[in-house]
């Protein structure tokens, strides 16, 4: 992958290969080498607070955390590698609204085992900050560059 990012493996791993993912209908909205934005589309079950109704905090987590990971598989040169998170970090800033969520990530640092990512949900066409969250990832490559 790396700078020969292919934009259908990649859809296809993080969309159906991962059954968590697929289970949430996580969708790749973007993605280019160090930069990635998905989606999760609303549906009532994700709601965690019925009271507000507000999306569930363990959502807006996950979503942090396969973004962050979805970054680091930008940097991989193989379908042969992995990306496995070591830590993730969220600062939940206001309640998630029942509506679709869209996470944004960024790559921060890439090292030769280790991936540096910094993560935004949000939602509405003002892009509403609902959490921001650091990721670090630990990343498995080839010696090889192809397949």
């Amino acid at each position: 992958m790396g700078t020969d990012l292919n934009l259908d493996f990649f859809r296809e791993v993080l969309e159906n290969r991962v059954p968590f993912n697929h289970f949430l209908g996580l969708k790749l909205v973007e993605a280019r080498e160090g930069f990635v934005v998905v989606k999760i589309p609303y549906k009532p079950e994700l709601i965690g607070d019925p009271r507000k109704p507000a999306l569930h905090g363990g959502l807006i987590a996950t979503l942090l955390d396969a973004v962050g990971g979805a970054v680091g598989m930008t940097t991989l040169r193989s379908t042969r590698d992995y990306v496995a998170t070591i830590d993730l970090r969220v600062d939940f800033l206001t309640p998630g609204e029942p509506e679709d969520l869209f996470a944004e990530g960024r790559l921060i640092r890439s090292g030769g085992r280790i991936v540096f990512t910094h993560m935004t949900a949000f939602q509405g066409t003002d892009k509403r900050v609902v959490a921001e969250g650091r990721g670090v990832y630990h990343v498995r490559r080839s010696e090889k560059k192809a397949d």
